[in-house]
């Protein structure tokens, strides 16, 4: 019996140490194996994100631009290279330029800025500043009753002030003029247009109910740095927008339209035949015709700035004629060309 029990508890040894060592080790390699996937599934959501994102500012971004190249030269109808413009309107020493209209500037460029430049763009960048009519018009109440009349209108949707750069056109002619006096009385809104701050307090005509009022604008865009870094500690570059409009001038505001612009780059359709179709692209410089601007082909080059990623860091990419150096971070380039709807039929 003893015997029996003795051979009982020789059996009902447990794992040996070998046998131990080797369920440790296979579990420690099926540890690992989850880790690898979860850590590549998590890197390949993560660039998949990163990217989704990089792609959609790229497209908000051509949409903004290309909105707004389309729109140069917009004075509420007509075309304005066959409506003649009679400016009075005082230059504001903002930059507003209202001689483009008469000088044909309603797209003007620079090329590869200096490192010192009116906007604090990054130095090798362009710029690009468009010249037109705000969104939005004010109906006369009636007929004029000379060329030096107040304009009378139902309401100031647009809410000029004294000092404002306005549009006034009925489609056949059309002026510019600063406002010297806004004020309401009885339902009608009446803008004054003296000659202090006007060449003269004469229009071109005496418009009618037909005619329009509508605000002058200045839009530049161009790539700044923004102040902030990736985690990486790169710098953060956006597409900014600076709307001038009426009397703002020398206050407006630039405002961060999309982060991840890292270059714009432009080149101007230039009509040298006047059959409205571009015979060449130029960069710009200070022999382009901006009067002969028929089309703009721009193109961006959008950066990560979730800092660098895996997967990003072998990424090859050329731009503007060369390549780009390769630091981890996701980049791809976005661009179109636009037609100058307001300069062709």
């Amino acid at each position: 019996m003893i015997g029996v029990m003795a051979g009982d508890r020789k059996r009902s040894t447990g794992f040996s140490l070998v046998e131990l060592m080797v369920a440790l080790v296979i579990s420690l390699l099926i540890g690992i194996a989850v880790l690898q996937v979860f850590l590549s599934s998590k890197n390949t959501y993560r660039l998949q994100e990163t990217m989704g994102q990089l792609q959609e500012n790229g497209r908000f971004a051509v949409n903004y631009l290309a909105n707004d190249l389309r729109m140069s030269g917009f004075m509420g109808c007509g075309n304005v290279d066959r409506i003649p413009v009679n400016i009075i309107a005082e230059a504001d020493g903002g930059g507003l330029a209202v001689s483009a209209f008469d000088g044909d500037a309603i797209i003007v460029g620079q090329n590869d800025v200096a490192a010192s430049n009116t906007w604090g763009a990054v130095a090798g960048t362009d710029t690009l500043v468009m010249r037109k009519a705000a969104s939005g018009s004010m109906r006369l109440t009636g007929n004029m009753s000379a060329v030096n009349a107040n304009i009378q209108v139902v309401s100031n949707s647009l809410g000029a002030v004294a000092g404002d750069i306005l549009f006034i056109s009925d489609c056949i002619n059309a002026d510019i003029f600063r406002a010297t006096g806004v004020s309401s009385s009885a339902g009608t809104v009446t803008i004054a247009h003296a000659n202090n701050i006007n060449t003269s307090n004469n229009l071109s005509k005496a418009y009618g109910p037909d005619a329009e009022v509508l605000m002058f604008e200045s839009v530049a865009y161009y790539v700044r740095n923004t102040g902030r870094t990736t985690p990486n500690g790169d710098a953060i570059r956006a597409l900014y927008v600076q709307r001038k409009a009426g009397g703002t001038a020398e206050t407006a505001t630039a405002y961060e339209l999309i982060e991840g612009v890292e270059d714009m780059q432009l080149e101007f359709g230039v009509d040298s035949g006047d059959d409205n179709l571009a015979d060449s692209y130029q960069p710009a410089s200070g022999s382009v015709d901006w009067g002969k601007v028929v089309s703009v082909r721009f193109s961006l080059l959008m950066q990560a700035v979730d800092g660098k990623l895996a997967g990003g860091g072998g990424q090859a990419i050329n731009y503007n004629g060369s390549a780009v150096t390769a630091d981890g971070r996701l980049r791809q380039k976005f661009g179109t060309v636009v037609a100058v709807r307001n300069r062709v039929p």
